[in-house]
């Protein structure tokens, strides 16, 4: 199985919440303490980002909010064997679209081009 470049249309509660955990490897990051020389590694702690962090630190393409600010679609390559892409579904379980869904490009491009995001 390979990687699927999509799109993820995210709620904005859910786009500020952390990341699912299947995703921490790829969206996430390791923080680093340092001993009072400045450079020897004291501890290193992963860190499970949010959404929005993900995004601003380059693991995601640019977000795009809709006019309320309430959906935010974010471009991202994720992984159907590890986990990944099943992970993102979930968080949209008993929701209503556009809420928390997976989009291809030309889906995520006339949900851009509709009412929700333009004027």
């Amino acid at each position: 199985m390979a990687n699927y470049e999509l799109y993820t249309c995210l709620k904005k509660t859910t786009y500020e919440a952390t990341i699912p955990s299947a995703l921490q490897p790829k969206l996430g990051w390791d923080n680093y303490t340092y001993e009072e020389d400045g450079e020897t590694i004291d501890t290193t702690t992963p860190y499970t980002p949010t959404w929005k962090e993900a995004a601003f630190k380059g693991k995601l393409g640019a977000p795009r909010a809709s006019l309320d600010g309430n959906l935010i679609i974010v471009k991202g390559e994720f992984s159907l064997r590890t986990g990944e892409l099943s992970a993102i579904i979930d968080l949209g379980a008993g929701m209503v679209y556009p809420n928390n869904s997976v989009l291809t490009k030309t889906e995520a491009q006339a949900l851009v081009a509709g009412e929700l995001f333009t004027e």
